[in-house]
């Protein structure tokens, strides 16, 4: 089946994360092109909180596209910014895709199998010390990331374990890890904070056609989370469960089959 092609495409990457993930990539097809658009969510000043920044994301984007369709591509906490901003631009998103989401908590009982779950049970219970551990990450992002990479492997599923092994794929996570940080903290502490919120009612804002790719083997973001999600949003696909797959290797399938503009069957 043919693809259909849509204005803009606009990525969102996790958090930690950047547009440098689109190196995951292996042909190349997302590192050129004037159809992709990766704002940079770091470089939002959050100091007037989740409201604020998302509304100036959702105003970037509009601006970007210049009136013409937009088809967002959210990976992992990058797909809550994505719904936000979509549930705010309304008619003029096309479509939809949310890969390994990370949908809101409220959903389900889902922290003890999410790898990051600690972070965000802080986050959401001891906002103090959630502060306080940011600023832990930013410093071991500047003078020791290999002790962060190591934490965002560790446990890795699937064919997470094969990616983890190359130095090619840690080197990649270095950078993001310092990319992430090199702006200070608050706008990636406004984001995990209104991600651990209450934001349920964002989801039955959007209207538009979402798809749902999730890998099987994720201990990210588990199946059983985005299963959740597609029941709650009105308008989802069926999710399209990959075997075998975990987190990163889940964005990594679906970069290297579908190129910016492509609107997948």
């Amino acid at each position: 089946m043919p693809t259909q092609r849509t204005g803009l495409t606009v990525y969102m990457h996790g958090l930690p994360g950047t547009a440098a993930e689109l190196r995951l990539c292996s042909n190349g097809g997302w590192m050129q092109g004037s159809q992709l658009f990766v704002p940079d969510r770091h470089r939002l000043a959050g100091q007037g909180g989740a409201a604020e920044h998302f509304a100036r994301l959702s105003d970037i984007i509009a601006e970007q596209s210049g009136g013409a369709s937009i088809h967002l591509v959210g990976f992992s906490l990058g797909a809550a910014a994505a719904l936000r901003v979509a549930a705010r631009l309304k008619g003029a998103v096309h479509r939809i895709d949310l890969i390994a989401p990370a949908a809101p908590l409220t959903l389900g009982d889902f922290l003890g199998a999410m790898a990051g779950g600690g972070l965000f049970g802080m986050a959401r219970d001891h906002p103090r010390r959630f502060r306080l551990a940011c600023s832990l990450q930013g410093v071991l992002a500047r003078v020791a990331p290999a002790v962060l990479v190591r934490t965002l492997l560790a446990g890795s599923r699937g064919a997470d374990r094969q990616l983890a092994s190359r130095a090619e794929f840690r080197a990649l996570l270095t950078a993001l890890l310092a990319e992430t940080f090199a702006a200070g903290a608050v706008p990636y502490r406004t984001e995990i904070a209104a991600y651990v919120a209450q934001w349920e009612p964002v989801l039955a804002a959007v209207t538009q056609p979402v798809t749902i790719w999730q890998g099987d083997q994720d201990n990210w973001v588990p199946p059983a989370m985005a299963l959740a999600l597609a029941e709650r949003l009105s308008c989802a696909d069926e999710v399209r469960m990959l075997p075998g797959l975990s987190h990163y290797s889940t964005l990594a399938w679906y970069l290297d089959r579908f190129r910016p503009g492509d609107s997948p069957p």
